[in-house]
């Protein structure tokens, strides 16, 4: 027998509760930052607040490529995915991978650990979430 993957617990989540959960966030976001809230919008928000230097409405499209990257870091190290480890001479946070996710995720499941991955991103970074916390595994 096998041990789980560390990461197992996360994925068998309830799936109507990540849902309840994400619409939560999803109009949360809307109302705060009068923002689509897809996927990719919150995670441009988690790399603005990860980079700590505010909105720049000028920025080029490569920029704002780097800052959904930053925001999916940021959230997969919630779930301990990643870690930083160290400051590149732009400010930007260098990452390292500390945990590979399961070889075998098809894209619903990578949609769901993302997900689940952001909601505890945000359990971590506001004092009083909107929402119910995630129970962590």
């Amino acid at each position: 027998m096998t041990d789980a993957h560390p990461l197992q617990p996360y994925l068998d989540a309830d799936p109507a509760a990540l849902d309840a959960r994400w619409s939560d966030l999803q109009a949360w976001i809307q109302t705060r930052f009068q923002r689509e809230p897809t996927i990719e919008a919150i995670l441009f928000l988690v790399g603005i607040q990860s980079r700590g230097r505010g909105f720049q409405p000028d920025l080029e499209k490569e920029a704002k490529e780097a800052l959904v990257m930053e925001g999916t870091y940021c959230a997969f190290a919630a779930l301990g995915i990643y870690e930083t480890v160290g400051v590149e001479e732009d400010g930007s946070w260098i990452w390292e991978r500390t945990l590979d996710p399961p070889s075998d995720l098809d894209v619903d499941a990578q949609e769901h650990l993302l997900r689940t991955a952001i909601l505890h991103y945000f359990d971590d970074v506001l004092d009083d979430p909107p929402f119910d916390p995630l129970p962590t595994p």
